[in-house]
């Protein structure tokens, strides 16, 4: 049996039995995490405070050889990012990067870069920043960090150069006019705005991003491209993305509050 110490953030819990659970973490230098903590539910002695998602924990667990599942030892709180999420929007924006993350990372291979990613993505949540343009910061630096960012300058059909500002925006790259109408409704023009807001995100920390125009919501050609880009490579549908548009109509004029 093998013992192992690491920062983590907490992906996601599932019950097991009628006391266990199932603790999935992203650690940051031994990768995805899948484990039992043991009576996590019947005793708060142990793991209390620290299971709500995205936590950052230091965490303690064992190995053996054989054996699917980790044994969670340990769990101690490094930062809780609890308050932030009592917001429905920011906390439906966290269940995203959740899910992603879930979705990117493997057992026990290392992804540094994505857990500094979260880390940072998450604090500046917390600093108050938009949660929608910090969503968009998070899938285009995922798409970057495991070489899957589309080119903003060809068309990802035919290769044909493509204005970046003019070109047609769908899940999985820019298209050129030519290719763009077979995609038919499900393209958007890029635009101006949009363009600078990738640009902005090459180049900057997502605290330092220029303020939040709009072009960041659900339903905007950003979304399109970026988490469309995303679900393509992961062949699956995001599904904690629907709480994030419902969050975001809530903000409408007119909406419910």
């Amino acid at each position: 049996m093998k013992s192992f110490t690491d920062e983590a953030l907490l992906l996601e819990t599932q019950a097991l039995g009628e006391a266990d659970l199932i603790v999935t973490l992203l650690s940051e230098r031994h990768g995805r995490i899948r484990g039992v903590a043991r009576s996590a539910r019947s005793s708060r002695r142990r793991f209390g405070g620290v299971l709500e998602p995205l936590t950052r924990v230091r965490a303690t667990w064992n190995e053996r050889e054989g054996r699917e599942l980790a044994r969670i030892d340990a769990l101690d709180l490094v930062r809780s990012y609890a308050r932030m999420q009592a917001d429905p929007t920011t906390q439906a924006a966290c269940a995203v990067i959740a899910e992603v993350g879930l979705a990117f990372t493997h057992d026990a291979q290392p992804e540094p870069h994505v857990y500094r990613l979260c880390g940072v993505v998450l604090d500046a949540l917390e600093d108050g920043a938009d949660p929608f343009a910090m969503l968009r910061y998070f899938e285009y630096w995922m798409l970057r960090l495991h070489g899957l960012l589309p080119s903003f300058d060809q068309c990802a059909d035919c290769g044909a150069p493509v204005d970046p500002t003019g070109g047609w925006a769908a899940a999985g790259g820019l298209r050129c006019a030519a290719c763009s109408r077979p995609v038919g409704p499900r393209t958007l023009k890029l635009g101006e705005p949009s363009r600078r807001f990738l640009e902005g995100a090459a180049r900057c920390a997502p605290r330092d991003l220029p303020p939040a125009t709009g072009i960041e919501r659900p339903g905007g050609v950003l979304e399109l491209l970026l988490r469309g880009s995303l679900e393509i490579f992961t062949e699956r549908v995001f599904h904690s993305y629907r709480h994030l548009a419902a969050a975001a109509e809530t903000l409408r004029p007119g909406g419910t509050t």
